[in-house]
């Protein structure tokens, strides 16, 4: 059985990624609600937008709205993208506001070979919209700008490759989209990997167990 939240009115964001729809969240969702958490599951028009438009035109608006009760916290979860848009939100958010811990599922947050590999093409700028400028492994791209992660952040990578497609520009150890040594970033309080890939990350009850240990304790070791 799920293990309750630290505080009956804490809150979970979740923050989809690319291609993705809030909707693609609601498995984790509805454990953390099972959880205890309220939870509430923040869209954006990621093939539309560039990564600051998310965060002050979708993020911070929805974020805005939240009721939270004094006491409680507001905690993130988010899926390869949205990692990135969370961290470009926490690098300027409001030093009141009540934030509690996040987990970054397969985050690209060192920026995306892929993304160095592909952007030359003129489709693949239209098909992945504003972010395909961002989000390279270059010095200069979004992922590389925002400094190290806010106090209390756990990233959860998979190690299953099962897009050989791109095997050839990610190497062995990856999830078929993000590498791992990509995933990593200056201030994780913990990280982890389990047997699942980039877009099945979001859908594994193992995920979600380690999802509610790390909120609950700040790490993702059981016991």
């Amino acid at each position: 059985m799920p293990e309750t939240a630290n505080h009956p009115t804490d809150t979970v964001v979740l923050i989809h990624g690319l291609g993705r729809t809030r909707r693609s969240m609601w498995m984790v969702g509805l454990w953390l609600k099972f959880c205890g958490y309220r939870v509430t599951s923040i869209g954006y028009p990621s093939h539309r937008v560039s990564i600051a438009d998310a965060v002050e035109k979708h993020l911070m608006p929805a974020l805005a709205e939240l009721e939270i009760e004094d006491g409680s916290r507001v905690h993130f979860v988010t899926h390869s993208l949205g990692g990135i848009v969370f961290r470009a939100w926490a690098a300027r958010r409001d030093p009141a506001f009540p934030f509690g811990r996040a987990v970054l599922l397969a985050p690209p947050n060192q920026g995306s070979q892929i993304i160095d590999e592909l952007r030359q093409w003129g489709w693949v700028r239209w098909l992945l919209g504003p972010v395909s400028a961002e989000l390279g492994t270059d010095a200069n791209s979004t992922p590389n700008s925002l400094g190290p992660l806010p106090p209390n952040t756990g990233i959860i990578m998979g190690n299953k490759d099962t897009l050989p497609i791109f095997r050839h520009i990610l190497g062995d150890d990856s999830d078929g989209v993000v590498t791992i040594a990509s995933s990593r970033a200056e201030g994780e309080t913990d990280f982890t990997l389990l047997p699942t890939n980039h877009a099945t990350i979001i859908l594994q009850p193992a995920v979600f167990r380690a999802v509610n240990r790390f909120l609950k304790t700040g790490s993702f070791a059981e016991g």
